[in-house]
């Protein structure tokens, strides 16, 4: 036997709120009651949407998956209305809806709406306005997901732009541990010769040389001959691990001939163990260099995620430098140029003003054109980013050399929720995001597009005081 409710249990409910006891009756007589247990699903993600559902007493949550999780994004308690409404275009329920506690809900059958609607027209009016509420819901929650893909995207390229100097720094540091147990050795080979003070200033010049001497640009088959040379000539004076010290030296730039002024000064016999000191010496000091670098990497990414979300800055419109917003965003995507191997150009003007903006918020503008622009491009494309000053705005030009977009499409591509990905690549969100933030900078999008050259213009208004110093 089904359960009911009875007209007292639903006349408090909002959406049910000063009907007349007939129309009462008629939920009480066409709906069931459902009872439901903390955690019990209401309804699962692809069931067919059969129903209505209004909550009596508890809390009803609907989870969606997100970026890989499941998260709540909607909650429904007593008195509001969740599952089909009419004039909804639903066909599935789009996530699982579970109690939060024990709960109540009183079930309208999808069967039963048209005669619901010619019962009471009221209700029917505020299912309308629950609609309206519902899709500024959707439309949220879809440019969260939006949000979500890109910050997936940007975390994948992020942890590949941070794995490369972490693993060298970690192959150095493994290096030289390595150098530095060796060096005991070697050091007492040196102490056990009592170098005289001539032969102590040639090895010294050596080292300093090998420091001081600037790099030069060498084809591959150069530095291998030059260290063919090396290994030739070490060997020949019988210096152990010649190989690997001949490695050393033609990194640090050393020739034969330097090696050759050396051995003018240092007695044949110390010569061998003179090498192999100066060369730990050398790769020691090579691989606190790369450790060095690579630490330096981390910390300008680090600092370009920083500066890119703007953390710790307050989210009002502010002086605001367009080209370190672009240069950020483009160390974001960086992973993504290389994997298409995409030849990056920037034309910046040199004295380009600052414009008053939410730094934070342009950068999802860049992220999105960016974005867009490189899926769009084949591999071993060129993209050219561009910013230059106008008369009272500043342009942002975003060029790649694409196949285009076609002129059947070029009016929609910022319609929310249009997109030529496909399912699961895209929500269709990026370029309305774009646009609603370029409008609430007063400024606007332009789009030009041939094969072979799509070209997304941004113009952004200058700020006063840069208006102002034009003027003077």
């Amino acid at each position: 036997m089904r359960m009911k409710f009875t007209t007292d249990e639903l006349r408090p409910l909002a959406i049910l709120e000063g009907l007349p006891e007939w129309q009462l009756a008629w939920f009480c007589d066409n709906g069931d009651k459902i009872e439901l247990a903390t955690r019990d699903r209401m309804f699962e993600r692809d069931q067919p949407a059969d129903y209505m559902f209004i909550v009596v007493t508890g809390t009803i949550q609907r989870y969606e998956e997100i970026g890989g999780q499941w998260l709540v994004v909607a909650t429904t308690r007593r008195g509001q209305v969740t599952g089909m409404l009419p004039y909804s275009r639903m066909t599935r329920y789009p996530g699982n809806t579970v109690a939060a506690e024990a709960s109540q809900v009183l079930r309208i059958r999808k069967a039963d709406f048209p005669q619901m609607l010619a019962v009471s027209h009221e209700v029917g009016q505020r299912l309308v306005a629950e609609m309206s509420n519902r899709v500024r819901g959707d439309v949220r929650l879809e440019q969260q997901r939006e949000k979500m893909m890109a910050l997936g995207r940007l975390s994948a390229g992020l942890a590949h732009e941070l794995n490369n100097p972490a693993s060298a720094m970690r192959r150095a540091a493994a290096n030289l541990s390595d150098q530095l147990a060796r060096l005991p050795v070697v050091v007492r080979d040196m102490l056990r010769h009592g170098l005289d003070e001539a032969a102590i200033d040639a090895v010294d010049d050596l080292q300093r040389l090998a420091r001081e001497r600037e790099p030069v640009a060498r084809t591959a088959l150069e530095r291998s001959d030059c260290e063919e040379d090396l290994l030739a000539w070490l060997e020949d004076h019988g210096v152990t691990d010649a190989a690997e010290v001949a490695g050393t030296f033609a990194d640090s730039g050393l020739t034969v001939k330097d090696l050759e002024t050396v051995g003018g000064k240092v007695a044949d016999t110390v010569l061998a163990d003179v090498f192999v000191w100066v060369g730990r010496g050398l790769e020691a000091e090579r691989l606190v260099a790369e450790m060095s670098s690579s630490a330096g990497r981390i910390s300008e990414l680090i600092a370009s995620v920083k500066s890119y979300s703007h953390m710790d800055r307050s989210p009002e419109h502010k002086p605001t430098d367009v080209r370190e917003g672009l240069d950020n965003t483009l160390t974001m995507l960086g992973h993504k140029l290389k994997k298409k191997n995409i030849r990056l150009v920037r034309d910046y003007q040199n004295d380009l003003p600052g414009i008053s903006g939410n730094a934070g918020e342009l950068n999802q503008v860049w992220t999105n054109l960016v974005d867009n622009a490189v899926d769009a491009m084949n591999e071993g494309g060129e993209l050219r980013i561009e910013a230059l000053r106008g008369e009272a705005h500043v342009e942002v030009k975003i060029i790649d050399d694409g196949p285009g977009i076609p002129d059947s499409i070029k009016s929609r591509i910022f319609e929310p929720f249009f997109t030529t990905k496909g399912v699961g690549e895209g929500t269709g969100l990026g370029l309305d995001i774009a646009l609603r933030i370029v409008r609430t900078h007063k400024g606007q999008i332009d789009v030009e597009s041939t094969p072979g050259r799509t070209e997304m213009c941004v113009r952004l208004p200058l700020s006063p005081a840069a208006v102002a110093a034009k003027r003077e």
